[in-house]
């Protein structure tokens, strides 16, 4: 058995199926979802109750440099072939993994971990996480999914680096003045600017200083002076230079200011030099680091931006097309607000970034919400905000936030949810969702003092379809009753398959639109609708089935039963679904006695003496059964 097949065999309660081998035909339809897992590059991971793989995918398997699955191994299998470890570098033993965590009912829906081969290479993984439980609360298993973010935040944290690397130079930056009085030819400078040049007070001078300066800086520094001189105003140049001191090469950026007199003649100068080499080095080291991060971020999935924490003004942006399908400058601009799904989640997303503002340095918030993305399809992104810059007192000024379509992950999650809770051939609900949708129904039925029908079919002929064609046509066959079915019963009606050939349809009254948009008389009662459902079934199912040459002709025997106020099983202490279910099998078995192709409706007497013949259990199939 495959990985999936393994895992709905796991998870579905009663894995309703027709005898012998999957026909070719339905290859393709089973393995959808493995195909589906195979190819996403998000790692998929999922066990069962007691902890045991079931499932695991190719981008799992790379992650951890794995050669093989996992299908049916323990998780301690794992203890000795792979390193986990939590953000503050403490190594997670087996039961302390996110899967594991999501299995005792943990919240993990948004854990990060650095992960990978024993002894490593390591990455950084995004990891959700949670629970597959049954209709009535029961644990069936868990499920993980696995997003591998390394460069995507090594790529950040660089980002961030190098704009507090920028900052720090530009503030502890030197500073040295200098003065020269034109009448009496005298130079003065103040102790930083010797230190800066690495000089003695002495030793300090305009021609000692040109001979430190680069040789092709030396006719820069001379014209900067000149050009004072004429104009009066502050003249700016850098200049390179070699201190004198240890001989390490420094940029300086010089700043002269002539003072001239009434005849526009200079009187007093005064300047600056201030030692900008760690500002120029930052500068450049940024200039590299930001063409190769920005390089990342353009082949990245994600779409990174700063913004104002205050105003919302974007600072930066990835380069690229954005996850919705617009470009970085589209959603900057505000296309996330534009393009989201709910009002819900446009809440939830201002509200996530206001609280971002008070996170401490290092800590991330995670939201996730609906958008629509730029050809009309809907998507789930994922959003990480956190502090990217404070002012000197402390506040967040700018947010770095990370946007991600995780659209795949959320559907490969449903999927495996979904194998829990309907029948893998037709895809109509299976036993374990129909008993939970019934007896939310029946307790609908008591607030509303309104009954519920239940219509159990048994197919006629089926095992026909079988010995004639096989198998294969079997299946082709259930799957063409289960389309007949849904397509006479309204959408709010519950179609189920719980057996080889045997379906039930739950009927709430309250639910159907032809009596909420009044296409019908109001005070149709439950009963007179049963009937009616009834009467289309066994209608459709009167029209044979055609398999590639073949013809079938299979009908339904349909067993009705009422449930709710003014029944008198009301007070039965076997109330419930499973309850409803056997007296309309009780019903079905008599209309297969009387002739088949046919409806009986619930006779509490008659079937309490059925009973006391009969003790056959639901869902038996129709092998005990007059086909």
């Amino acid at each position: 058995m495959d990985a999936q097949g393994r895992l709905r065999a796991l998870l579905a309660r009663a894995r309703p199926r027709n005898a012998g081998p999957a026909p070719d035909g339905l290859v393709g339809r089973q393995s959808f979802l493995d195909a589906l897992l195979e190819t996403i590059e998000v790692g998929i991971v999922s066990c069962d109750a007691d902890g045991v793989f079931v499932v695991s995918n190719r981008a799992e398997r790379a992650m951890f440099g794995l050669s093989a699955g996992l299908d049916g191994r323990e998780m301690a299998y794992l203890d000795e072939r792979i390193d986990v470890y939590a953000p503050d570098g403490r190594r997670l033993r087996p039961e302390e993994y996110p899967l594991m965590r999501a299995l005792r009912g943990e919240d993990v829906s948004n854990l990060d971990v650095l992960a990978g081969p024993a002894g490593g290479p390591y990455r950084e993984l995004a990891v959700r996480g949670r629970q597959i439980t049954g209709p009535g609360g029961e644990l069936l298993g868990a499920v993980a999914a696995l997003t591998d973010v390394t460069a995507e935040r090594e790529a950040t944290r660089q980002l961030a680096e190098e704009h507090r690397r920028l900052n720090e130079a530009q503030r502890v930056g030197q500073l040295g003045s200098f003065e020269y009085d034109f009448a009496t030819d005298r130079w003065s400078f103040s102790d930083h600017f010797c230190v800066l040049w690495g000089l003695e007070p002495d030793d300090t001078g305009p021609s000692r200083l040109l001979e430190l300066m680069a040789e092709e800086d030396r006719p820069l520094a001379v014209e900067s002076w000149r050009r004072a001189c004429r104009s009066g105003r502050t003249e700016s140049c850098e200049l390179r230079v070699r201190r004198a001191s240890d001989g390490a090469e420094r940029v300086i950026r010089s700043n002269v200011e002539i003072e001239l007199d009434l005849d526009g003649r200079p009187r007093h100068g005064r300047g600056t030099h201030l030692d900008i080499t760690d500002v120029t080095t930052a500068e450049q080291q940024a200039r590299q680091a930001n063409a190769f991060f920005r390089a990342i971020l353009a082949a990245s999935p994600d779409f990174t931006f700063v913004v104002e924490a205050a105003g919302g003004a974007v600072i930066y942006q990835s380069p690229g097309t954005g996850v919705l399908g617009l470009a970085g400058e589209q959603l900057a601009a505000g296309g996330f607000a534009r393009l989201l799904a709910r009002a819900e989640d446009r809440h939830r997303l201002e509200e996530a970034m206001a609280t971002a503002g008070e996170l401490p340095d290092g800590e991330v918030l995670q939201v996730q919400y609906r958008a629509l993305h730029a050809d009309g399809r809907r998507r789930w992104i994922s959003q990480r905000v956190t502090p990217f810059r404070r002012d000197p007192d402390g506040r967040v000024v700018e947010l770095l936030v990370v946007a991600r379509d995780v659209t795949e992950v959320v559907d490969a999650e449903e999927q495996l949810v979904r194998a829990a809770r309907h029948d893998y051939l037709t895809g109509l609900a299976n036993r374990a969702l129909l008993v939970e949708r019934l007896d939310s129904a029946l307790r609908t039925s008591l607030e509303r003092q309104r009954e519920v029908a239940v219509l159990f079919c048994d197919l006629d002929g089926f095992k026909r379809v079988n010995d004639d064609g096989g198998h294969a046509a079997g299946d082709a066959v259930l799957v063409e009753i289960a389309r007949r079915l849904v397509g006479v019963v309204r959408d709010e009606d519950v179609v189920a398959r719980v057996g080889g050939d045997e379906f039930v349809i739950v009927v709430e009254p309250w639910n159907r639109e032809m009596l909420r948009h009044g296409t019908q008389p109001a005070e149709t009662s439950v009963r007179e609708l049963a009937v009616q459902v009834a009467e289309r079934v066994t209608g459709t199912l009167r029209r044979p089935v055609t398999v590639g040459a073949s013809s079938f002709l299979v009908t339904a025997s349909i067993g009705i039963a009422y449930a709710g106020p003014g029944n008198d099983a009301e007070a039965d202490e076997s109330f419930g679904g499973d309850a409803v279910l056997h007296r309309a099998d009780t019903a079905m078995y008599r209309a297969k006695e009387r002739g088949k192709d046919r409806f009986e409706i619930c006779d509490p007497l008659v079937d309490a003496l059925s009973d006391e013949r009969s003790d056959r259990p639901v869902g038996a199939g129709s092998a005990d059964r007059p086909q």
